[in-house]
């Protein structure tokens, strides 16, 4: 049986720590991206089209990374940002003549968001 002093016990799980410190960033990281991309591709195919310009304009970026621990990814429609809420939860018309003061909504952006949230759950548990 080896004798341990305390100091490298101590440095022992440090560096033990330090190792698994960077696999969970990393692979949280490749998580966030993986399930980002997924939501992007989901919002392109389920977006109201009728030009397919809307549809076309989802995309994703980088929005925060202060420090190694965190690292965020915004999804959203980079050309028609105006139209997302309008489009998702309906709006009134202003000035209609055919008679009809409200567009129905169309949702499509709230059922994307809960799949993603439960995929990025599952992949960082998968990862850990």
């Amino acid at each position: 049986m080896s004798k341990t002093t305390v100091d490298g016990l101590a440095q022992a799980i440090q560096r033990t720590l330090s190792e698994y410190e960077g696999v969970t960033v990393d692979g949280m990281k490749a998580a966030v991206d993986k399930v980002s991309k997924e939501a992007v591709r989901e919002l392109k195919g389920s977006s109201p089209r009728r030009s397919g310009a809307y549809a076309k304009s989802w995309t994703s970026k980088k929005t925060k990374l202060t420090n190694k621990w965190a690292y965020e990814k915004t999804v959203y429609n980079k050309d028609h940002y105006r139209l997302t809420h309008l489009l998702e939860k309906g709006h009134k018309v202003v000035g209609a003549k055919n008679g009809r003061t409200r567009v129905d909504p169309i949702p499509h952006i709230e059922k994307v968001e809960k799949k993603a949230v439960e995929n990025l759950v599952r992949e960082i548990k998968e990862t850990l």
